[in-house]
């Protein structure tokens, strides 16, 4: 049998990656379910699509690594000193960064065309949602942590997998919550949220500078914590919001095929997933001197990789597009154009694996030659670019099937 002339390490590469994709494909699934109810006020509000890849991928990134800092703190002992310099950096990350997001996304909703938002309504958004989130995520994450911790378990291999899954299933019920409350609330009212916002920002960074400057050593750290993380957090939103730029741009083609729209958020995610997985286990290789790269793949390790890379696309982009099928039935479309979806969101699937594992590979090379830790650069950059290569790919197959129906 194929499974046994496997070696351990790939039959391993292969079942934890099956599982730790499809337990993601989990919170894609609930988040795509409610952004299909969402659908009358996405076809009024075409900005919110827009908001949306930014928007997760600025929470996933900011929880994640606030999720990996406290398994380090825990580990060190130094959980109770540090505590509160971390939720100061934290409550700053989250409000500089989105900020920035809503700045994005009014240019976006400014320079697009289709359904125009009242250009104050966008930030409150991303702020409110943010809040909202906030009331959740932070208890969540930090029980996590400390929980597991106390029960022997590694808080290292929880807790940011399961921070970044609960943050993107949270996105976008309090994305259109936010939208609920903006078309209701008065232009003052939203003027006066932004403007709180901005001032507990000022107020907080210099709480934190201040106290840096004493010598307090949790301060110290704090802001050493905000300067490392985001202006990198800054960039990957900025390419994410591209990814939004594609949706929008496409919006028509995607609320025209029944079942669609819920798969979005699988091709927000997946991509940067089977990526992620790929340049940790590339770096993991280049360090311990295992892999030689050249200017084609030819080593047998890293073609077993892609090969593993095509296995987990096929079983989840099969998986996927069931579920695309599925959503589409129940929305009202024939058979056809049920099967129409699975084949789209098949397609589109596996040429995005295949993209981004060409361009993990070619980045990892690059960063190595450079002598530049992949560790530290792949991962947020993968994961944005991927946004924009998951929509690219979606918003293409459904160009091309669509033309072929016509035909």
């Amino acid at each position: 049998m194929a499974w046994l002339r496997m070696s351990r390490e790939t039959r391993k590469d292969l079942l934890e990656g099956t599982a730790s994709l499809m337990l993601c494909n989990v919170g894609d699934y609930i988040s795509g379910f409610f952004l299909q109810l969402s659908e009358p006020i996405i076809r009024s509000a075409h900005a919110l699509l827009a908001l949306l890849p930014a928007a997760s991928d600025a929470r996933g990134d900011v929880y994640s690594s606030y999720g990996s800092r406290l398994g380090t703190l825990l580990h060190l002992g130094l959980f109770k000193r540090h505590y509160r310099g971390e939720l100061l950096a934290l409550i700053t990350l989250l409000i500089a960064v989105n900020l920035w997001v809503g700045l994005l996304v009014v240019v976006i909703n400014d320079l697009l065309a289709g359904q125009k938002m009242n250009p104050i309504d966008i930030p409150f958004i991303a702020l409110f949602s943010a809040s909202l989130a906030a009331l959740m995520m932070i208890p969540s994450t930090t029980w996590l942590a400390v929980t597991s911790f106390r029960r022997g378990l590694d808080p290292d291999n929880l807790v940011s997998p399961i921070a970044t899954l609960f943050g993107d299933m949270v996105t976008i019920p309090t994305i259109i919550a936010g939208y609920l409350v903006a078309v209701n609330t008065p232009t003052e009212g939203k003027i006066a949220f932004i403007a709180a916002s901005a001032a507990a920002l000022l107020t907080v960074t210099a709480y934190l500078v201040l106290g840096a400057r004493r010598g307090r050593q949790e301060m110290r750290r704090a802001v050493r914590i905000i300067k490392e993380n985001l202006t990198v957090i800054m960039i990957s939103t900025l390419l994410s919001a591209l990814a939004g730029v594609v949706l929008v741009d496409n919006i028509q083609s995607i609320l025209s095929w029944k079942g669609v729209l819920a798969v979005v958020p699988a091709f927000l995610e997946d991509g940067g997933a089977i990526a992620c997985r790929f340049s940790s286990r590339l770096a993991t290789m280049l360090h311990l001197g295992r892999v030689r790269l050249s200017r084609l793949p030819r080593d047998r390790w890293v073609l077993v990789q892609f090969g593993i890379n095509m296995f987990h696309a096929l079983l989840i982009f099969t998986s996927l597009g069931a579920f695309g099928a599925f959503i589409s039935i129940a929305s009202g479309g024939s058979i056809g154009e049920a099967a129409a979806v699975f084949t789209v969101v098949l397609a589109a699937g596996i040429v995005l694996a295949a993209t981004v594992s060409l361009l993990t590979y070619y980045l990892a090379m690059a960063s190595f030659i450079l002598g530049i830790d992949p560790d530290n650069t792949l991962a947020p950059i993968l994961t944005s670019i991927a946004d924009i290569l998951g929509t690219t790919s979606l918003a293409a197959m459904i160009i091309l099937a669509s033309g072929a129906l016509l035909v």
